[in-house]
């Protein structure tokens, strides 16, 4: 399992969140997405972002509240491998909780992500 801390932005007027654990050697190839998640990876299929469309509406499904966005303080980019599944997390700290976003575990047996 590999965990980064990460940068990320949030844009209110098109509700978009956008997370990047890029170092600074690597560079965004491809992306793909996945209902309201944009995953960013690298040219060797590594993923180094995800961005995060209707960001108040995926909170929501979430159980966290939407309306603390602008209060958001740091973020996790979990990434699990096993049995050629993937499993993605984010974990999100605010000034006064913390939530977590699982995505979906995808099978990655014809994909090369890392």
């Amino acid at each position: 399992m590999e965990s980064k801390k990460c940068r990320f932005s949030y844009n209110d007027l098109d509700d978009s969140l956008i997370v990047s654990c890029r170092e600074q050697n690597e560079n965004i190839k491809e992306r793909f997405n996945l209902g309201n998640f944009i995953f960013h990876l690298t040219g060797r299929g590594k993923i180094v972002g995800v961005q995060i469309l209707n960001a108040s509406e995926v909170l929501f499904d979430y159980n966290l509240n939407p309306n603390i966005l602008n209060e958001l303080e740091n973020i996790q980019l979990i990434i699990a491998k096993k049995d050629g599944l993937l499993g993605v997390a984010l974990i999100l700290t605010f000034q006064n909780q913390q939530g977590k976003i699982s995505i979906p575990l995808m099978n990655i047996d014809n994909i090369q992500i890392r």
